[in-house]
């Protein structure tokens, strides 16, 4: 999948690496359905998740989420 939001699982494990993905859910309000879209790379999801997650941790998008060529169409 092109649209990943591998960095920012990075950035949460390295800088809330004591918090758990229910702390997560908390803080930014969003429904356990929704959370598990952002930790399983399940797109699409509506642009004010991705609002949501950089304003509640105050991040820029690119630490949020990324676009990776898809290596299968080279």
């Amino acid at each position: 999948m092109p649209l990943t939001f591998k960095p920012f699982h990075i950035w949460f494990n390295t800088h809330h690496s004591t918090k758990e993905r229910m702390d997560f859910i908390n803080e930014t309000k969003f429904a356990p359905q929704t959370a598990s879209k952002v930790w399983n790379d399940r797109f699409p999801v509506k642009s004010d998740v991705i609002e949501r997650i950089c304003e509640t941790y105050n991040l820029k998008i690119e630490e949020v989420c990324e676009y990776r060529e898809d290596k299968q169409h080279e």
